[in-house]
């Protein structure tokens, strides 16, 4: 497997908040990072544009953390933390050391280069294309002086070179230990110690397990070290609603239904046996409909696969939602909460949960949508574009339908607002003063402009807007782009969330 891959199922199992890497050079592995990062290294050179909020520090990592401000730096700690620094044992054993003072105890480091394939590539000098250097000797020096952690490493690639990968969790940050220790273990090294005579001599002493087996052991370190900010009740009733939103819980159920309505269009045959396992039936096919879903993606791009998930933004567009919502109530942002163009009402029920579980029900949750699909646009930006209800029947959701799905959560209270009609005819007289959040997912280039027109002089200095379409309807990015020149200004530095979303803060004004 490689590296970048098992870097990717780490990533998607611990999901950081925060993602710390020494040695970023090219940013491949950086850019892995669904969420704020920070990278360290002498002499980056990074070319390619960065999709999440991403801080560089062009230092050394001792140089770095030789700071008495690191804490204040990271603002956070960081769940997630790769080394990929200087290839000596020493240089590792440092930025170890350095980064679980920084980190928490369910934070996990991974650690690049500890299983070489050559035995030429582990020279402390570079004598070849590949070298790892010695650090496949920091897991001994670990497992010799810090019993407690928990160290596994696995097989990792890169090109057509075997390198490894070490994963260390069970952290305790006030441990000195390897920091008091730190001269009489240098000075092991160079004698000698911790050292083996070949590959298999170094895969004996690391117990080198197969990349397969990676997926599954981070998955069991997850679960045994949760994250404290999801594992109190109000952050695990917010996830289940998630869950719940984005159909996740009963997924298989709906890949079922959707084998049952092709049996009955004769695109496939019944069997008792497929019925009750499909995953094992349609491996391939059932993974491509889990990952259509999570990237809110159309199944084998087709409407009539929406199935029965009450948002189609997926889980990242989901997660930005949820960290919008963080951002305006740890920054008591004022205003009401909008989203225009709400399909079956998921992105709305998260937000009055998020409010509700806050104790922030004076804000209103504002609900737009004309409640019989999208309009037929009368801009030429959009004339390549008909998805009206004659056209796409399976984007007009009743309003009926979006109350009862509010309703099925318990959360169609009073401050949950109901604007029905075209944008073009009743965001102007919206019932708010004030916006914190401001969600836009219209498609069109006439509902976007329509939207932003009526509503973004209203959002909150420090609030946040997000555009569903940027990137999927070339008309919607038009719009921004027109509305921002029109007035004069740039377009707020965005984030960019997935293949089609972007959000970003609203700056204050100068």
């Amino acid at each position: 497997m490689n590296y970048l891959d098992a870097l990717k199922q780490i990533h998607a199992a611990v999901r950081p908040d925060f993602y710390v890497e020494i040695g970023c050079l090219a940013g491949a592995s950086l850019e892995l990072a669904d969420c704020p990062r920070l990278g360290i290294d002498p002499e980056p050179k990074i070319t390619g544009a960065l999709t999440q909020p991403t801080r560089l520090y062009r230092q050394t990592s001792d140089a770095f953390f030789a700071r008495s401000d690191v804490d204040a730096i990271f603002g956070q700690k960081p769940d997630l933390a790769f080394i990929d620094g200087m290839h000596l044992a020493e240089f590792a054993l440092r930025d170890f050391i350095n980064l679980e003072t920084h980190a928490a105890p369910h934070s996990l480091i991974v650690i690049d280069d500890v299983a070489p394939g050559d035995i030429l590539w582990a020279e402390r000098e570079r004598q070849s294309q590949a070298w790892t250097g010695d650090v496949y000797r920091m897991i001994p020096i670990l497992r010799e002086y810090r019993p407690d952690l928990e160290i596994a490493v696995f097989d990792a690639t890169i090109l057509d070179f075997d390198k490894g990968i070490a994963v260390i969790g069970n952290l305790d940050p006030g441990n000195i230990v390897l920091r008091d220790a730190y001269a009489e273990i240098e000075e092991r090294i160079k004698t000698g110690q911790w050292t083996a005579e070949t590959t298999d001599g170094i895969r004996e002493l690391l117990k080198v397990a197969p990349a397969e087996a990676l997926a599954p052991y981070v998955a069991a370190h997850v679960a045994a070290h949760p994250s404290p900010r999801r594992t109190g009740p109000l952050l695990r009733y917010l996830e289940l609603i998630k869950c719940s939103i984005l159909n996740e819980i009963y997924l298989e159920d709906e890949f079922r239904l959707l084998y049952l309505r092709e049996c009955l269009e004769g695109k496939a045959k019944y069997d008792p046996a497929t019925y009750l396992d499909l995953r094992a039936a349609y491996p391939q096919r059932y993974a491509a409909f889990e990952a259509a879903r999570n990237e809110g993606l159309l199944f084998e791009r087709s409407l009539s696969n929406l199935g029965f998930a009450q948002s189609m933004m997926g889980r990242k567009r989901m997660e930005n939602l949820h960290d919008c919502l963080e951002q305006i109530r740890k920054n008591d942002i004022p205003g009401d909460v909008i989203e225009c163009g709400v399909w079956r009402g998921g992105g709305c029920i998260f937000m009055a949960a998020y409010l509700q579980a806050h104790g922030m029900t004076s804000r209103k949750v504002l609900v737009a949508d004309s409640f019989r699909g999208l309009p037929v646009s009368s801009r030429p930006e959009d004339s390549n574009l008909d998805l009206s209800r004659g056209k796409a029947p399976e984007l007009a959701i009743s309003r009926a339908i979006v109350e009862r799905n509010f309703n099925a959560y318990g959360l169609l209270s009073g401050n949950v607002v109901f604007i029905e009609g075209w944008f073009r005819d009743t965001l102007a007289s919206a019932p708010c003063d004030q916006l914190a959040l401001l969600r836009l997912d219209g498609d069109f280039y006439e509902s976007t402009m329509d939207a932003l027109t009526a509503l973004y002089d209203r959002v909150a200095p420090g609030g946040a807007v997000i555009i569903d379409d940027y990137y999927a309807v070339p008309a919607c990015a038009n719009a921004v782009k027109d509305f921002f020149a029109a007035r004069g200004e740039a377009i707020p530095e965005a984030i960019r969330i997935d293949w089609t979303g972007i959000s970003f803060t609203k700056p204050d004004k100068e």
